[in-house]
């Protein structure tokens, strides 16, 4: 993601891919649209579960069910990171909205998976795990605020994990972002000081869709 959040500073990371391995003791019976993002995770490090393009109030029930679903598979599977079972404590999910994340709580609560942190992205702030799964900020949304394009936030979202990212989003955020194009003024000579978060969104989504997320 350097060349979403960081495009005027080049780095590469200090482990690589094998020094990160997703893995799961047990096979799906049947494949199901959580299974298929958690192999691409396993794979990559990075999923998208995309459901059916549609406009929604803030708290998406579908999407707050389908990261506790996807959450949920990960612990019935057995998901080990590097070798080593993955327990709830290094499990979080997070989202933009208070709203989120409360729905995304109560719906653990009733799977007693209250070990698995569930936050705001300013509350994850300076914290660490193994895996995450997000609610895309721009999920369901007619509108691209500033708020939800805020680069900062999406940055922490998909930024705090060691071995993978989920991130679960309803389809059309790249025809939002499209009809909503960046509005901050563009001065010649004047070099940036700090990425755009339209372009930022924009690269996010052409990396998670390259080779098809997991989509309903």
């Amino acid at each position: 993601m350097q060349k979403a959040f960081y495009p005027f500073s080049s780095f590469v990371s200090g482990t690589k891919a094998a020094d990160r391995v997703l893995g799961y003791r047990t096979a799906p019976h049947r494949t199901t649209q959580p299974d298929t993002v958690l192999a691409r995770a396993a794979e990559t490090g990075w999923g998208l579960l995309e459901l059916s393009a549609r406009h929604t109030l803030d708290d998406d029930p579908e999407v707050a069910e389908a990261l506790t679903e996807t959450a949920a598979r990960l612990l019935e599977r057995g998901a080990q990171v590097n070798g080593e079972p993955l327990t709830e404590s290094r499990i979080a999910i997070g989202a933009a909205r208070t709203v989120q994340a409360d729905a995304v709580r109560t719906l653990l609560k009733k799977r007693v998976l209250t070990g698995i942190t569930v936050d705001t992205a300013n509350r994850l702030q300076g914290r660490e795990f193994d895996v995450t799964l997000v609610w895309h900020p721009l999920s369901g949304r007619q509108d691209a605020s500033d708020f939800h394009m805020e680069t900062g936030r999406l940055c922490v979202l998909l930024s705090h994990h060691r071995f993978a990212c989920i991130v679960v989003a309803r389809a059309g955020i790249t025809d939002l972002l499209d009809r909503h194009p960046r509005s901050s003024p563009v001065y010649l000579d004047v070099p940036p000081k700090f990425p755009d978060g339209w372009r930022a969104h924009q690269v996010v989504m052409e990396y998670l869709t390259a080779d098809g997320g997991s989509r309903h």
